[in-house]
């Protein structure tokens, strides 16, 4: 007896991978995708068992990397799986209109919303599209999205070309990478202000397509909620506090630096009410209160001098706008870099964030920006230097005690966490999961930072003996490492010291950086 529906199978168009159907093929043949497993069934008459047709598709189906199973069954089913499904085979004119691609994104988004995904990842292969989320840090593949790679083109071109501004490129390329930022009339139902939009082509047809979704937040949120700790938020708090200063916060891409950068520029409005701050975003992704926000304005943005130039432009008019405090929304250049340093060296607080592995290393990384070896190394200039990452918090109710698995677990870590934590108090994320967490192990994220505060020594050391030399006299005078922070984590339990070393830091860094 046929058990499939539109909720546990999708009917995958065979056409795609055979080109023109055969009427063998056409009438006795449907392949069905269980959505839960991600396995495919191909269901069959028994009568074209040996035929040529049938030879011939099985082919072309592992040739497309589609691996199945063979189900042999009567016209019967056949002709019921085909009234249960909407197949992109029929291709209607409502399915390849442009409102109704446009609903078939939205679809997509809003379960990429609904399951708490941070970003949409669409690949266009030779004969398939896979759609993947991120969620809490891991791809994961949704095969009830999968589809031709036919019908993916028409997807991401539609996302696109019809529902982007800000585009790089006028019309989605598939010989040259491009950007786009997703109007916010078509997500601000799913409670975000945007979702920003990046290509690359992979040759031959293919194309891979990211959506960086950005919620609109509801509230402003706190430094505890991010992670910082007490000793922390202290810190941030003082250092606003002061009438001048570019404060930095690095870390790689999608791990909560904007998210900070925004809560620190709130704190800011909220505890200097009749202070004028003003942003320069590109693009603008959250709402800030209490700031006044602009866009990047540029006609071109594949053109990487006009960009700069851009932002050479903005800072300047920003200056002549009369404002207390600046917000950068990255340093990405020369211009940008010299701009939010010379803004604070005027006597703005400047609030920005830039990308280096380390926090230890922005003022490395401004140098080679292009800025003046005499501001690189002034405390009242640069005032605060943060790192930052996001780590996956094991599931409470399925976690595994380290004690009891580390046999499994190869030597290169349980050396260093042996060495570096207290083993006893310390679990693993199960690999099986549980209902709780969805089978992934994984219930949620949190920040780990590392937030140091320049004084003039810091700054002398840096100077004249390097950046090891400065951090160790700042962690000997108090300052709590990122390191030291996950072991913390991991010592309550509730981080995997497995993925903390991989993904954060190596558990030994801080005597690395001492040696």
């Amino acid at each position: 007896m046929l058990t499939v529906n539109e909720n546990t199978h999708s009917l995958v168009p065979l056409k795609d991978f055979v080109g023109e159907l055969s009427e063998l093929v056409k009438d006795n043949a449907r392949l069905l995708l269980e959505k839960e497993s991600g396995e495919h069934t191909l269901h069959v008459l028994p009568d074209i068992d040996g035929k040529t047709e049938f030879f011939h598709l099985r082919k072309q189906l592992r040739k497309a990397g589609i691996n199945h199973q063979i189900c042999y069954t009567n016209r019967q089913d056949i002709e019921k799986i085909g009234h249960l499904f909407n197949s992109f085979e029929k291709n209607t004119e409502t399915e390849q209109s442009e409102k109704g691609l446009q609903e078939k994104v939205l679809k997509i988004i809003e379960e990429a919303v609904e399951r708490g995904a941070s970003d949409i990842h669409f690949r266009v292969e030779h004969s398939f599209t896979h759609v993947l989320f991120r969620i809490d840090s891991v791809l994961r593949q949704m095969h009830e999205f999968e589809m031709s790679a036919e019908s993916g083109k028409r997807i991401v071109q539609t996302l696109y070309n019809t529902m982007c501004d800000e585009q790089t490129t006028p019309t989605l390329s598939y010989n040259k990478s491009s950007d786009a930022k997703i109007k916010e009339e078509f997500v601000q139902g799913f409670g975000l202000s945007t979702g920003r939009v990046a290509t690359r082509p992979g040759g031959s047809g293919k194309i891979i397509v990211v959506v960086r979704l950005i919620n609109r937040r509801k509230k402003s949120l706190t430094l505890a909620e991010l992670g910082l700790t007490e000793k922390e938020q202290r810190i941030i708090r003082s250092v606003l506090a002061k009438p001048a200063g570019a404060i930095f916060s690095s870390g790689p891409t999608g791990h909560g630096k904007s998210t900070l950068s925004q809560c620190m520029a709130e704190i800011y409005t909220a505890e200097n009410p009749g202070m004028n701050m003003l942003t320069i975003e590109d693009p603008i992704e959250s709402p800030i209160s209490g700031a006044f926000q602009t866009p990047l304005m540029i006609g071109d943005r594949g053109n990487s001098k006009l960009v700069e130039a851009a932002w050479g432009h903005a800072m300047a008019n920003l200056m002549r706008l009369d404002p207390d405090s600046i917000y950068v929304g990255e340093v990405r250049d020369s211009t940008s870099a010299t701009g939010a340093v010379e803004a604070s060296q005027t006597g703005h607080s400047v609030i920005t964030t830039i990308h280096t592995s380390h926090p230890i290393d922005i003022i490395q990384r401004l140098r080679r920006l292009g800025v003046d070896q005499d501001l690189l190394t002034d405390a009242t200039l640069i005032t605060c230097l943060i790192g930052l990452r996001l780590v996956k918090l094991s599931c409470p109710d399925c976690k595994i005690k380290y004690t009891e698995h580390k046999d499994n677990i190869d030597t290169i870590f349980t050396e260093v966490i042996d060495k570096y934590t207290d083993i006893d108090s310390v679990y693993l994320q199960n690999p099986k999961g549980c209902t709780t967490c969805n089978f992934t192990g994984i219930k949620g994220r949190t920040g780990v930072f590392e937030v140091i505060e320049t004084d003039y020594q810091f700054m002398r050391l840096y100077d004249q003996k390097g950046k090891f030399a400065a951090w160790k006299y700042w962690r000997e005078n108090g300052g709590v490492t990122l390191c030291q922070n996950v072991i913390r984590l991991i010592n309550g339990g509730v981080v995997d010291p497995v993925i903390a070393h991989k993904s954060v830091c190596n558990l030994d860094r801080d005597d690395k950086f001492n040696e």
